[in-house]
């Protein structure tokens, strides 16, 4: 098994890199380079690489070594819309059935926002981001389906961390706790119908202010309400 605790620091590390453009798509890692630069020892490293290659943001080439993978535009776009099935599916399931003991993880990573928020962390936002979505999925009992919402929030948030579309300072002035608090008070206290709308303007927000190029390549289309099931034509 990997994933040891200085393996799982060492791929925060690097994925942050990665997300944040340190290491462009298509840069070669170099497992000794990587184990001086943070160091730790190769076999660290290589547990790390394996682990962002489980998360699809490298790729083990064998005797080649590893490389940055890159997420087009057109692969992110089509994660939107996936992204988009499962959470308003999870949104109609919350406003009908509640959170249950999900309740006090999704208050927690709320809290955990603001603080990360005040600290001016982005990433540590971000990382929270996905665990606020992947958290609601498992309390509305989407188990399953919790890696593919993570898996597209991360390759989505390549776009909104690594882009240049928006300035940096831009991403201070959101509160990101309060809105994710307000979404899951509307959620809660919403029908089902109203709830994924809510959920579907909540990412179409986040594309449009710092993503723009994504949320077009998506299509504003794929935010239209659902009309038994799929967006309106």
């Amino acid at each position: 098994m990997i994933g040891g605790l200085k393996a799982v620091q060492a791929r925060d590390t690097l994925r942050r890199a990665i997300l944040f453009r340190v290491y462009e798509p298509g840069a070669h890692l170099v497992e000794q380079v990587l184990a001086h630069d943070l160091g730790c020892s190769q076999g660290t490293v290589r547990e790390a690489l394996l682990l962002l290659a489980e998360q699809g943001l490298v790729e083990r080439r064998g005797y080649r070594g590893t490389v940055v993978t890159e997420t087009t535009l057109r692969a992110a776009a089509e994660m939107v819309r996936v992204r988009l099935s499962i959470e308003r599916t999870v949104a109609s399931i919350v406003a009908g059935e509640g959170v249950g003991t999900g309740q006090s993880a999704l208050d927690g990573i709320i809290s955990d926002m603001d603080a990360a928020h005040d600290d001016g962390d982005l990433d540590r936002c971000s990382v929270l981001d996905r665990a606020f979505h992947v958290e609601l999925a498992r309390a509305a009992g989407m188990e399953l389906l919790c890696p593919v919402i993570h898996r597209c929030a991360l390759h989505m948030h390549r776009f909104t961390l690594g882009g240049l579309e928006v300035p940096r300072e831009f991403f201070q002035e959101a509160g990101v706790g309060a809105e994710h608090a307000a979404l899951l008070d509307t959620l809660l206290g919403s029908d089902p119908i109203t709830a994924e709308q809510a959920m579907t303007d909540h990412l179409a927000r986040v594309l449009q202010r710092w993503a723009p190029s994504l949320y077009e390549a998506a299509g504003p289309r794929a935010f239209r309400p659902r009309t038994d099931g799929a967006p309106q034509p």
